[in-house]
């Protein structure tokens, strides 16, 4: 009877529900989890310790999508992947509490038992099929993986055979699978003077999809630099070449007519690039065109039309970093995709997050929130990475810009002192009475 001692799990005698009591149960069944602490107001994880944070990760009474999301997106920040693993076997062969009654162990079992199991084995789903969790060099984990499933207290639970299914995929094709979306926007017709924009977009988005949830943490952790070449630095030093490329343009003209006329040219680049949602290479070209051995060219800037004027006015206020990119930032929040976003805003606000917040608290705890805020930054990252341009390749063009901007010629591109001897070739300075003879004889007075 129910108020009698009861038989305990292996056959001994078990507590019975008098002395364990329904509300013992149910603490054990919702109760906190021990080392986990939650903001009062909106219960959402601020703090823990690893175990506890692999708790809430496979909790039978919750889901936070946010929460797992931003955990399995950052957790190599804070654990290893062998550790996050061994938590989640242990988790997946939780043992039930002392003292259940047959009644109460079935109950136990259908109402956390089996959710807790089922949630481990879909965690491991997800680091298989997000191809932002699981580097190269984390594929290893595979044979303990198919050690778990196969084993044979796993076998026995139903999501076991497709977890095993999708393990030998990825350890047969060596990689996990980003989706990208292909827009449905209509393919334009290459038109090839008119065509550099689209294939600097080409070559930006392919740089910019390549960036992973990792390789963003790192960079902020170490204080802005990657520690390498990872996919940040490529996508970095090519805005780099381009504004180097823009520069060099214009400098190599010796007439300022021809100067003015490239400077016409790349302005209208940049703004095609602004239409197309290709903020990087926009930036990248006004930053060029910007630079100070470029807009000391007086005689060549005043050859440029107002409405070319107004083009540029347009490029440069889309990212001015008043207020922290406030104006770019509102205007981001509602582009339709496809994008490429300007890296640098995201690159600083994980640099804010990462010198403003420690990484444990004072009690020791991993503050899991400074992982959140991380988290729902990259979030933004891999946002524009879901959708790709559906624009043609100008083989001519991709070609001419893919050698400008490759490793050969950086290595032969000038540096900044030379842009300076080059603009004060092609216009020494002059004074103001020699800058007013030149306006009034250029306009037909003299």
């Amino acid at each position: 009877m129910e108020g009698q001692a009861g038989i305990g799990i292996g056959g001994g005698i078990g507590i019975g529900i008098g002395e364990i009591g329904i509300e013992g149960l149910e603490e054990e069944l919702g109760g906190e989890t021990p080392g986990l602490v939650l903001d009062p107001e909106d219960k959402s994880v601020r703090a823990g310790t690893v175990k506890a944070l692999v708790e809430r990760l496979t909790a039978h009474d919750t889901t936070d999508p946010n929460y797992f999301k931003a955990f399995l997106m950052t957790f190599k920040s804070f654990t290893t992947l062998d550790d996050l693993f061994d938590l989640l076997v242990e988790r997946f062969r939780i043992e039930p509490p002392l003292g259940l009654t047959p009644l109460q162990l079935r109950s136990w079992t259908s109402r956390k038992k089996n959710i807790v199991q089922f949630r481990v084995l879909n965690t491991f789903k997800s680091m298989l099929t997000d191809e932002d969790i699981l580097e190269k060099d984390d594929l290893y984990i595979l044979n303990r993986m198919k050690d778990f499933v196969t084993s044979e207290d796993v076998a026995q639970v139903g999501a076991s055979r497709s977890l095993l299914t999708l393990i030998e995929r990825v350890q047969k094709s060596g990689e996990t699978k980003r989706l990208v979306v292909k827009t449905q926007q209509t393919t334009p017709a290459p038109i090839i003077p008119k065509s550099l924009s689209s294939q600097l977009t080409l070559i930006e988005s392919g740089l910019y999809q390549k960036i992973r949830p990792m390789e963003c943490l790192v960079r902020a952790r170490n204080g802005g630099g990657g520690g390498g070449m990872d996919n940040i630095a490529y996508v970095i030093q090519t805005s780099n070449r381009i504004a180097d490329w823009v520069a060099e343009s214009v400098l190599s003209k010796e007439d300022s007519r021809k100067r003015a006329g490239t400077v016409k040219h790349l302005i209208l680049v940049a703004d095609r690039c602004r239409t197309l949602n290709n903020f990087s290479s926009m930036i990248a070209i006004i930053s060029g065109l910007n630079t100070p051995p470029i807009r000391r060219l007086k005689r060549t800037w005043e050859l440029v039309s107002q409405r070319h004027m107004a083009q540029f006015g347009a490029c440069e206020v889309t990212l001015d970093s008043k207020r922290n990119f406030n104006k770019y930032r509102m205007m981001l929040a509602s582009v339709v995709p496809p994008c490429v976003p300007f890296i640098g805003v995201f690159l600083s606000t994980l640099q804010f997050i990462q010198d403003g917040n420690k990484d444990t608290l004072s009690d020791g705890l991993i503050n899991f929130k400074k992982r959140q805020m991380a988290s729902e930054v990259i979030s933004d990252i891999k946002r524009w990475q879901a959708h790709s341009y559906k624009l043609q390749s100008v083989p001519v063009i991709r070609e001419y810009l893919e050698d400008r901007l490759g490793e050969r010629e950086r290595e032969m591109r000038m540096g900044i002192d030379r842009f300076w001897e080059m603009s004060l070739e092609r216009e020494p300075r002059e004074r103001e009475d020699e800058k007013m003879a030149r306006l009034l004889q250029e306009s037909g007075f003299l």
